[in-house]
């Protein structure tokens, strides 16, 4: 889905980063200089050539540290992947029926993507996607051009 979202993006000319949670330990360099930098105390490792970034880490990093470092890309948008316990706004994808049980712990959920019927009690609007991403897309638009309004 976020790779859809990208390409539509930046179709309409829309600059975006995306920050992804990930449940376990990175260790994608192990071995390497930038991992051994890392475990030396360097407070950030990156590699650099001319295809771009290709590492960079900040040990202890939150999630406001992060959002920070890809700011100062500044981009239109910043897509992240995973944080249900953060307070950002969100648009959740649900594959099951018995995930909506999810939603009353969540703060923030703008919309939901479901392909089914949801439950009666769900209140924010739901998705039906099966375009590949576009009504998520065209949502996420709507949404940022309401923000972009709201600003002036």
């Amino acid at each position: 889905m976020i790779k859809s979202l990208l390409v539509g993006l930046g179709k309409k000319g829309l600059k975006a980063c995306v920050l992804k949670h990930a449940g376990h330990d990175l260790e994608l360099d192990k071995g390497k200089d930038t991992w051994r930098f890392r475990r030396a105390g360097a407070l950030a490792s990156a590699v650099i050539d001319e295809g771009g970034l290709a590492s960079f880490y900040i040990p202890s990093s939150t999630l406001e540290s992060s959002l920070a470092m890809l700011e100062s890309q500044n981009p239109d948008i910043i897509l992240c992947e995973g944080f249900k316990d953060s307070t950002l706004p969100k648009i959740v994808i649900l594959r099951e029926e018995d995930e909506f049980g999810l939603l009353p712990s969540l703060e923030s959920v703008l919309a939901v993507v479901y392909e089914g019927q949801p439950p009666s009690w769900v209140k924010v609007p739901v998705i039906h996607d099966k375009e590949g991403g576009k009504e998520v897309l065209r949502f996420l638009l709507e949404y940022l051009a309401g923000l972009k309004g709201a600003r002036t």
